[in-house]
């Protein structure tokens, strides 16, 4: 006859305490993107309901300024401009036109979102962008500039000229950059407006479910883990019956 009985090694119990609290870690982090996710669903419906408001230096800057339809008048500053890198569309890559607008009346900025343009084969030669060197009125969405949870690199500027090329808005590094004061959010300028790029922003529409889901398969994952290592650790003993 024989049994088993557990025996744990080394190498399995090291590779388990090591795997185990990062699965279930990873599990919880999906949980907590999706909550983000219900939340900022939640308030990007209330609030495309509200009116558009004129956008001015003395306007609110807290969050609750997100996706809130504005109108901002002003003149762009053509020297300064921003390309935001590695943005796909239709299979192509291209950056986002991003133009600091100096608002009227005021010494603070905001940065306009004028849409994606096709980038050169040729990573030395920028797209050739016009700015209107006119008064004009700017209609579009407030939204928060954030970095990409998942980046190429960690460096986000290439070089201090101009137009700058970055992987993502880093409001500091600009105010830094051109001394300039802005406004905490960006505008995303709206798809049928003048003096703009292609621009299909579409609605909002965050899905939850699938950060659920990955939470549960690294839950599984854990489980699983778990199962294994118990079954490796156990080891076959031999038994005799007297006689």
């Amino acid at each position: 006859m024989s049994t088993r009985k557990f025996k744990p090694g080394l190498v399995p119990t090291l590779v388990t305490l090591i795997l185990l609290p990062i699965f279930i870690r990873l599990g919880f982090w999906q949980l907590d993107r999706a909550e983000q996710k219900r939340s900022m669903q939640t308030r990007y419906e209330q609030r495309a309901q509200l009116p558009s408001f004129h956008l001015e230096p003395r306007v609110g800057d807290g969050d609750e300024m997100e996706y809130r339809r504005v109108y901002v008048r002003g003149i762009f500053e053509s020297k300064e401009q921003i390309l935001i890198d590695n943005k796909i569309h239709k299979g192509k890559v291209g950056y986002y036109v991003v133009t600091p607008l100096k608002m009227n009346g005021s010494n603070q900025y905001v940065l306009i979102n004028r849409g994606w343009v096709q980038a050169s084969p040729d990573r030395n030669e920028l797209p050739d962008i016009a700015v209107p060197d006119k008064m004009v009125t700017i209609h579009g969405v407030l939204v928060k500039p954030r970095q990409d949870i998942f980046m190429i690199s960690d460096k986000n500027r290439e070089s201090m000229a101009w137009p700058a090329r970055m992987q993502w808005l880093d409001l500091k590094e600009i105010e830094k950059a051109g001394k300039k004061s802005f406004y905490p959010f960006a505008v995303l300028m709206d798809a049928d407006a003048p003096d703009g790029y292609v621009r299909e922003w579409g609605k909002v529409n965050l899905d939850p479910n699938k950060n659920t889901s990955y939470a549960m398969q690294w839950f599984s994952f854990a489980v699983l883990l778990v199962i294994i290592y118990i079954g490796v650790n156990l080891k076959r003993t031999e038994q005799t019956n007297p006689e």
